[in-house]
């Protein structure tokens, strides 16, 4: 897709910045449960895309009901990706906690974690009400194989957005937006393809 023929985005690029600052803070009020961390993200790139795609207005209310149909939509979006996350934090204090063999552990964490973050936001941003996780997993998995190049800007946001909050804490409430934005996009992408 070029850029003559990408949607126009519906009332210009400084709305879907500030629409995209109001869904950050939505996802972290969402995100403070912990287990719903994932599903507040999913909810967030659906928002967007309809925003994007459809022109639909933005909003608490919009946000809340699409946060119940991802909710609703089964029980693997809501356990699998804190236990993940549990696993690679868990890994990372043993790496550096120095035992032996952390040098190895901490390529395989990187690795692993580049992996899953990727995987992670493609899932989001491909995730439709209807759809079961399974599916959705399977699908992402098998575009950050086939779209190399996607993956390499959604790890590339993923990066960014840590570097982001490490450097100005404050913004880790603002910085699920933008990257939402990111995962929307390159689906978008590689759907156009």
């Amino acid at each position: 897709m070029t850029a003559s023929e990408a949607p126009a985005v519906p009332g210009g690029r400084f709305a879907l910045f500030a629409d995209c600052l109001l869904l950050g803070c939505c996802t972290a009020i969402a995100a403070l449960p912990v287990v719903t961390a994932y599903p507040a993200l999913v909810a967030t790139c659906a928002v967007l895309r309809e925003r994007v795609l459809d022109d639909r207005s933005v909003g608490p209310v919009r946000y809340l009901r699409t946060l119940g149909q991802v909710v609703r939509s089964g029980l693997s979006g809501l356990v699998v990706p804190p236990l993940l996350c549990t696993a690679l934090v868990l890994d990372a204090l043993t790496v550096v906690a120095g035992v032996p063999g952390s040098g190895l552990l901490a390529v395989f964490l990187a690795v692993a974690g580049s992996v899953a973050a990727v995987i992670g936001l493609r899932a989001a941003a491909a995730w439709r009400p209807g759809t079961r996780w399974p599916d959705v997993a399977r699908a992402a998995a098998i575009a950050a194989v086939r779209d190399p190049g996607g993956s390499a800007l959604l790890l590339l946001a993923a990066a960014a957005a840590v570097g982001i909050a490490f450097a100005v804490p404050v913004t880790v409430l603002l910085l699920a937006g933008p990257l939402a934005l990111a995962a929307v996009t390159v689906d978008v992408r590689t759907g156009a393809r």
